[in-house]
């Protein structure tokens, strides 16, 4: 049984679709600070209750679980506040737009774990080829890992959002399709160390960045760049990982891998069997982790670290310097 606080366009057209499609949940209770929408959803979704303030939902105690998709910068003070209410938690991407709020998550979902609660932070990096190109890193299929690169991109979410109001969302491309890239090759490549970026404001009148690149130092030595934009109209993209011993290609959202290894030459470039999975299941992967007592694979502390690495691309691209970065967890 779950409650949704945020009731735009991404909890209808994204959470709510994938979630009714589950059939193990039940919405209970919607909130949003324009309670009209949150009337509208509770309505059509037919859930008992909806709220203008979100403690209301979170005081229910036939709640157990939270999915949070309002505004960037709240997503992590709302979610700590469900950790607190004693509920599992779903955070829409990006985590946060601040260091001093990520950090608030990871401390209340470390607390949260001590009582069996799950803390799930988008974006959802995992798919079987995703997996299979972490196992070919793992087992130095590869070899050594010199060299990566991602681009995620599309042609922006519309004019008229929210999105390019910098008073609302305070930042733009960067963290609303970059962070899918830097989750991507982070999730890959471990911990980056230090990043030099460009965020800059293309098309005509736009306010907020419409296109940014970061380069990455990782701690293994390797570099990397993570790309993305709001004026992309079409491309073929996706994360590419060099190795001495071979490359592996991943589409989009960890659709489809491409591998040439030089000890399988005679195969050339080649899909290799990949292990089960469920492609792009992100929800049901959190409703399995709740029923099934498993740990989220997107964690809060990666979370942090992708949006340190956000916050120095801004900030090398106002000083013209690498940033150093302070998060050296490796999750993987």
């Amino acid at each position: 049984r779950y409650g949704i606080i945020g009731c735009g366009g991404i909890a209808r057209g994204f959470h709510l679709r994938d979630m009714t499609a589950i059939a193990e949940v039940e919405l209970i209770a919607c909130a949003d600070i324009h309670v009209e929408k949150a009337k509208a959803m509770a309505e059509e979704y037919k859930a008992k209750a909806y709220y203008e303030d979100y403690h209301q939902l979170l005081a229910r105690d036939d709640i157990d679980a939270v999915i949070v998709c309002t505004w960037h910068e709240t997503h992590a003070a709302i979610g700590a506040d469900v950790l607190k209410a004693g509920k599992h938690v779903l955070v829409q991407k990006p985590m946060t737009i601040s260091i001093e709020d990520a950090n608030k998550l990871v401390d209340a979902a470390v607390e949260g774990r001590k009582r069996g609660l799950k803390t799930y932070c988008f974006p959802y990096n995992w798919s079987p080829p995703y997996e299979k190109a972490l196992e070919l890193i793992k087992n130095g299929d590869l070899g050594k890992i010199c060299q990566g690169r991602c681009r995620v991109a599309h042609g922006g979410p519309g004019r008229q959002s929210w999105f390019y109001n910098p008073e609302i969302a305070k930042v733009g491309a960067s963290f609303d399709m970059g962070v899918y890239s830097v989750s991507a090759i982070t999730g890959l490549m471990g911990p980056a160390i230090s990043a030099v970026g460009l965020v800059k404001s293309l098309e005509p009148g736009v306010r907020i960045d419409d296109n940014a690149i970061v380069q990455l130092e990782f701690a293994s030595g390797a570099i990397g760049s993570a790309e993305t934009s709001w004026t992309q109209q079409a491309a073929q993209e996706g994360t590419a990982i060099y190795g001495t011993k071979g490359t592996v290609y991943l589409g989009w959202a960890g659709h489809g891998i491409l591998v040439h290894l030089n000890d399988q030459r005679d195969k050339g470039w080649h899909t290799p069997e990949l292990p089960p999975g469920m492609p792009n299941a992100p929800h049901r992967h959190f409703v399995q982790c709740i029923l099934e007592e498993l740990p989220p694979q997107g964690t809060p502390e990666h979370g942090r670290l992708v949006v340190e690495i956000l916050l120095a691309e801004h900030e090398s691209e106002k000083t013209g310097k690498r940033v150093q970065l302070k998060t050296t967890f490796d999750w993987r």
